[in-house]
């Protein structure tokens, strides 16, 4: 399948490919081509930074702020009208998401999937 896996994670871009804890994992998620566009949407508006691009992966930074309310929604952010592009293979850590403070960036994680 073409797209994207999402994985939000409580470390620094720089701890990330040295070591990934996962207690660190916040949540992670599989999605179709269109469902990064509310990660660029983000990025437009000054919400989050895109650290690295190219797809192996891209690599964000977000506050807190930005991205747990979209996480803890009635439904993940996706801009897919296809119901098998959806938001699928949903892990979400409710219970660590709650201990990350406001004032905290998170790490967006995004694996080309084709």
């Amino acid at each position: 399948m073409i797209g994207w896996s999402i994985t939000v994670i409580w470390m620094t871009p720089e701890e990330y490919p040295l070591k990934l804890d996962r207690d660190a994992v916040l949540a992670n998620w599989k999605v179709g081509a269109m469902g990064t566009r509310w990660l660029n949407k983000l990025v437009a508006a000054g919400e989050a930074r895109q650290v690295k691009s190219g797809g192996y992966p891209n690599i964000y930074t977000a506050p807190v702020g930005s991205i747990v309310p979209l996480l803890l929604g009635h439904e993940l952010p996706s801009d897919e009208d296809v119901p098998m592009r959806k938001p699928h293979e949903i892990t979400i850590e409710r219970d660590k998401l709650a201990m990350c403070s406001a004032d905290e960036t998170l790490t967006i994680v995004v694996w080309d999937q084709s």
